[in-house]
């Protein structure tokens, strides 16, 4: 079903070292080697990684990755690396480590890897600004913004960079989900601004639901992306996106192979492959294989050429 596949097309960045899964860098290595050379690739973003940990990717990539390559490596593994934040003195210590990194793993015959995203938290508009003068163009960061105030104003330094937000969607209690009208609006100032963004943590499964070990109802990828893009193609408004964010039926919205539909909203498959390149990124998750099983489960990933599980 191409709606379905242009929808959750390497959306998924995998962060198997964070919880709840906190795999070992080991085991969080070997599982992204294997999820990216099997039939289930198409869905997979980059590797997470802290920059406390790099020295350990460079040698636990060795046979797992492939050997770098002149000019460049096809099938490079790409990484989106975790840095300390924004404004604080160790953040220029932080991208001194990536850029050697990138350097050392460009190298013939170095395991072919490269980070081409950060990923650190922002509380103003001047740490911000300051992050984005040190960086160089070929790294593309994302700032973690906090749910609990308004984050228009903070969202307008972003504006004309390129750079975009990420937003906290979920966690390990209760307190560390937003509700469904703080992430609306904050989708909506992005999405008003033109700047991207991404989630992280809470979206294992594809809807809403409840969460026992965690106490709270999560959201599902599936409506913060499918949301997003209703809302970026202007299908929907704020309080329209609050309620999507909600729905827990796969009975509720109409899928086809060419649209997506939901209360009379329309989003064709090219709308939905502009809102996943300018808009709505992709997510962090520890488990790759639980938004998977869930897609399976719905009977999407047996209408996707894709093959099955490895």
């Amino acid at each position: 079903m191409q709606s379905v596949q242009a929808l959750v097309a390497s959306i998924i960045d995998y962060a198997g070292l964070y919880p709840p899964a906190q795999l070992d860098p080991q085991r969080s290595v070997g599982t992204y080697a294997h999820i990216h050379d099997s039939k289930r690739q198409w869905m997979l973003g980059r590797l997470i990684w802290p920059v406390a940990l790099l020295d350990d990717l460079s040698s636990l990539a060795v046979g797992q990755a492939r050997d770098a390559v002149a000019p460049e490596t096809q099938g490079a593994w790409a990484v989106s690396c975790v840095l300390s934040p924004a404004g604080t003195p160790e953040f220029a210590a932080d991208l001194a480590r990536v850029q050697a990194f990138n350097e050392q793993h460009e190298q013939v015959g170095s395991p072919a890897m490269r980070i081409d995203s950060i990923e650190m938290r922002a509380s103003d508009a001047p740490s911000i600004e300051r992050a984005l003068s040190q960086l160089p163009d070929d790294i593309f960061p994302y700032f973690e913004l906090s749910l609990e105030s308004d984050v228009r104003g903070v969202v307008a330094s972003l504006v004309g960079e390129e750079a975009g937000a990420k937003f906290r969607t979920g966690g390990t209690t209760p307190q560390a989900h937003p509700a469904a009208g703080d992430l609306a609006r904050a989708l909506h100032a992005c999405a008003s601004a033109g700047v991207p963004f991404k989630a992280t943590a809470g979206l294992h499964r594809a809807l809403c639901h409840f969460n026992h070990a965690a106490g709270a109802t999560q959201f599902g990828f599936l409506n913060v992306f499918l949301g997003a893009a209703f809302m970026f193609g202007r299908k929907i408004d704020i309080e329209g996106l609050a309620h999507f964010l909600t729905v827990s039926s796969v009975d509720d919205i109409q899928f086809s192979e060419k649209t997506v539909m939901w209360q009379g909203a329309r989003l064709s498959v090219e709308e939905i492959e502009e809102s996943r390149s300018r808009f709505a990124h992709s997510f962090g998750c520890c488990s790759f294989d639980e938004p998977w099983d869930d897609l399976v489960a719905m009977e999407f990933v047996r209408a996707i050429p894709a093959g099955g599980a490895v």
